[in-house]
């Protein structure tokens, strides 16, 4: 992918503006803009989509330090901007890519890092066109989930997640270098997600969570509710479900897991918050896309998991061995790390 900084090239050239029919009858809605990225498989053509149906009234742009401001027409009488794409490439994705957008009703939609959004959610396999996506379920603050003017009003979405940034594969390397299949997984589950470990068929395994603690010891989980899901050669993981309140501030409240031939293991722990948040919007399902399937997980942990999610890939491709050599893909945790967490 070509990346420019902002100063080689103007916001206004950089962003692609697609005007929308103008309405015999105006209208104006209440909805914020929304924020949206769209992937494709040709990366010139990803796009960070920006979009409000009452119009776009204004679009500002900082990348790093340099900031532009592009102004559109909200009189009732103008052919009113409902759409632009703002074009990754044309950006310099070493610095924050900040957004915030007015809508012609008066909402204000913004993002701290664009580059968030787009990013991590797919990675691609170095000098090859195998692309791996990813998906997850994020701690919500349970005390606020029936705050429903306070959810509506938060137009900030990315907020940040201060702890350590994992991954776990379902193949992974041992000692000897040579690749292992996962064969078991301990969801270690408590009052709240505590987090996992991959047990893989040469003995060794790999925390879905936190390796070491601030002192530098070794991260143990705990997790009364802990539950063990055995994996038989050929068979995948198919489902996970995380249920995203936890005790306190964006802290995963439990999960399960369900395997191709049906076995399913973990703890929810969703039944608490009756009354709080439903079943059906307290737990999120992760599951690989069409043609896909889940080759591994992600997430971010302080002592319990804050985010947890899945890693999928083509079905029926295998994927390169360097895939497994890759440091976004892999559990790493240094000392230093660990002592500067709390």
């Amino acid at each position: 992918m070509r990346i420019s900084t902002i100063r080689q090239r103007s916001v206004h050239q950089a962003v692609r503006r697609r005007r929308s029919k103008q309405s015999p009858i105006p209208t104006r809605t209440i909805e914020a803009p929304s924020i949206t990225p769209h992937f494709s498989e040709d990366l010139e053509c990803d796009a960070i989509v920006v979009e409000c149906q009452s119009g776009l009234a204004q679009i500002k742009i900082t990348n790093g330090t340099t900031t532009e401001t592009m102004r559109y027409d909200c009189s009732l009488s103008g052919q009113k901007t409902q759409s632009v794409n703002i074009m990754p490439e044309d950006f310099d994705q070493s610095k924050p890519l900040r957004l915030e957008i007015l809508g012609c009703n008066g909402r204000v939609k913004r993002c701290s890092n664009a580059w968030k959004m787009v990013i991590p959610d797919v990675v691609r396999i170095p000098n090859s066109k195998i692309i791996l996506r990813k998906q997850s379920a994020i701690g919500n603050d349970l005390y606020s989930a029936n705050d429903v003017q306070s959810a509506k009003d938060d137009d900030e979405t990315d907020a940040e997640l201060d702890g350590h940034k994992w991954a776990v594969m379902l193949q992974e390397r041992g000692a000897d270098g040579k690749l292992s299949r996962a064969k078991t997984i301990d969801l270690r589950v408590g009052a709240i997600l505590d987090g996992a470990v991959v047990y893989y068929e040469d003995g060794h395994s790999t925390p879905c969570g936190l390796r070491l603690r601030h002192d530098g010891s070794t991260h143990q989980f705990g997790g009364s509710s802990s539950r063990t899901l055995h994996i038989p050669s050929g068979v995948d993981v198919v489902k996970v479900e995380v249920n995203k309140y936890g005790w306190g501030h964006r802290v995963l409240g439990g999960i399960s897991m369900t395997l191709s031939d049906g076995t399913k293991a973990g703890t929810l722990n969703s039944c608490r918050f009756a009354g709080l948040a439903s079943e059906d919007s307290a737990v999120k399902v992760l599951e690989a896309g069409a043609g896909e399937k889940i080759v591994g997980f992600f997430g971010n942990s302080g002592y319990y998991t804050q985010e947890f999610g899945i890693i999928t890939g083509p079905k029926d491709v295998e994927l390169p061995a360097r895939t497994y050599d890759m440091a976004e893909l892999q559990n790493i945790q240094t000392k230093d790390w660990a002592r500067n967490m709390y």
